[in-house]
């Protein structure tokens, strides 16, 4: 992923390694008789042509409240849906809502600056559960815990926030807002094991998550491993 700045030090554009760009437009006020909140937009590209445009309203601190996303912006088959954030007074995400399908709420719960615990439910869509009534047993829910090394904790000296790999949450193209940094500040630590549970089940998966760090102590790789599988992720700075 490489990231640009322009002279103010905002994020100008992001291009992943996939061929994805996006681009950031930033429309603020100018002055304190400015009743319209900051603004901004991300359009994102990616490598076949697709594009969805991100309308963000910005809080006092920078970072995006509401959103108004278009998928397959600019064609006949364009599709809007929201979402709403909510930050605890450490700035830390806690609350994301989309409107997307039938809707789903996401809650980031953190202690002592880490992320330790995620919860999303998808609100019922119809009747699941074929009892013939569309009610709250009819949503499913989706949670991650997540460890740290308590003796010896990771400083998470380079701000990542692996929402979707880590984390468990559904960011979709609001991760570029993110790393525009408009989205919240990062953990303090660099998480090593998440368990994740799928609407309930018994049946725990668990990930475990290795890093290799730098001189300077960023990380520069990521080794995931479950019980089925393993994959690598690199970092340059």
């Amino acid at each position: 992923m490489a990231i640009s700045h322009n002279e103010e030090g905002l994020v100008t554009n992001i291009t992943t390694e996939d061929g994805d760009k996006a681009v950031f437009e930033y429309f603020l006020a100018t002055t304190k008789a400015d009743v319209a909140k900051d603004r901004a937009r991300i359009t994102v590209t990616d490598e076949e042509g697709d594009v969805t445009e991100l309308n963000l309203q910005l809080n006092s601190d920078g970072y995006v409240e509401f959103c108004n996303s278009i998928d397959h912006a600019g064609t006949p088959d364009a599709d809007e849906f929201t979402w709403e954030m909510e930050y605890d007074t450490e700035g830390h995400l806690v609350v994301m809502k989309r409107s997307e399908s039938d809707g789903e709420i996401t809650n980031i719960t953190y202690k002592d600056g880490d992320v330790v615990k995620t919860s999303t439910r998808y609100v019922a869509s119809g009747d699941l559960n074929g009892d013939g009534i569309i009610d709250s047993n009819d949503e499913w829910e989706y949670s991650a815990a997540i460890d740290y090394n308590i003796t010896a904790p990771i400083e998470n000296k380079g701000c990542l926030m692996l929402f979707d790999e880590i984390l468990d949450v559904d960011m979709d193209e609001m991760i570029y807002a993110y790393y525009g940094g408009m989205l919240g500040k990062a953990t303090k630590h660099l998480p090593l094991v998440g368990h994740y549970t799928y609407n309930g089940e018994d049946s725990v998966s668990d990930m475990y998550f290795t890093w290799t760090l730098n001189s300077d102590s960023y990380p520069t790789e990521l080794v995931v491993k479950d019980q089925w599988d393993e994959y690598r992720c690199t970092f340059t700075w």
